[in-house]
């Protein structure tokens, strides 16, 4: 190859790069707006798809060279697919409070997108196409809970049978929150009442929980857990009974500020009702006379 033909060839190979870039910017939008023309066919049912268009046709490459009416254009289809979601939320909370009332509970909530059952909340994503289900601001469950009233109903009754209707001595909870602060009191050296960060006693709490042979020799086969939903809900019932006293000492609660309410690793949401509750930073006992 010729040295006129090498520089050809190089020249010819940047044209097709900066070509090839253009091309790839194009189908950046290109793509999505093929799949909303076929989203558009039926809008009703395919509502989540219209929304994943929007998104990206929202925010096109600012290289781009676009049509005078492509915004207006966008507008429309979000209003749309805003107006096709809303409907099949709407569609879904109907059938969702059907079946629920078919097993005697009759679901709560203002809109169609966040509904209450006792005390549980069920939050309806269409974008994400699932469920999320929550007890004290906590998820009830690890796995995905899809689109489908019959998981939706599966899943509250297995999360209030796994929360809701364990056997709890509420006294021995009283008794194994004393040990668990008072162990937490010890690496301090501090007395009995002072105030304990809630996560440190709830963390020590678990520890407390453990049988013998997990003590004796420690396994993640032998480990027993004890989930922050189910310690939001024990917690809501030793205070719903008003028996906060253990051998002469009382349980307090103490509420975290604003700032600290956020941190995880320094407050818990500890739920009254299914929407209703407190951030606590501080647990601790006094003694009574």
């Amino acid at each position: 190859m010729s040295e006129n033909t090498e520089i050809l060839s190089v020249d010819l190979s940047e044209v097709r790069k900066i070509l090839a870039g253009e091309v790839k910017l194009r189908n950046n939008v290109i793509k999505p707006l093929e799949n909303a023309v076929r989203a558009l066919k039926d809008p009703h049912k395919n509502a989540v798809a219209l929304a994943e268009a929007c998104v990206v046709l929202e925010m096109p490459p600012s290289e781009l060279d676009l049509p005078g009416d492509y915004q207006s254009l966008i507008e429309k289809l979000k209003e749309t697919a805003n107006e096709n979601l809303s409907e099949l939320e709407f569609t879904f909370a109907r059938d969702l409070r059907e079946a629920f009332g078919e097993k005697g509970i009759a679901l709560g909530g203002s809109s169609a997108s966040e509904l209450i059952a006792e005390l549980f909340i069920i939050k309806v994503d269409m974008r994400r196409k699932q469920v999320d289900m929550t007890f004290s601001r906590q998820p009830v469950t690890d796995k995905k809970i899809k689109l489908n009233v019959e998981q939706v109903v599966a899943a509250y009754e297995r999360a209030r049978r796994e929360i809701c209707e364990r056997s709890v001595d509420l006294n021995a909870l009283l008794g194994e929150l004393f040990e668990a602060y008072s162990r937490v009191l010890k690496l301090s050296d501090k007395p009995v009442g002072t105030r304990t960060i809630i996560v440190d006693c709830y963390r020590e709490l678990i520890m407390v929980r453990q049988p013998a042979s997990f003590r004796k020799t420690p396994s993640k086969q032998k480990f027993l857990d004890y989930p922050k939903t189910h310690f939001a809900y024990d917690m809501m019932q030793l205070r719903r009974s008003q028996n906060m006293m253990y051998q002469g000492h009382r349980l307090n609660l103490g509420t975290a500020t604003i700032d600290v309410g956020s941190d995880s690793a320094r407050a818990m949401f500890l739920a009254t009702d299914a929407n209703e509750g407190q951030f606590i930073q501080h647990l601790y006992f006094t003694r009574e006379k």
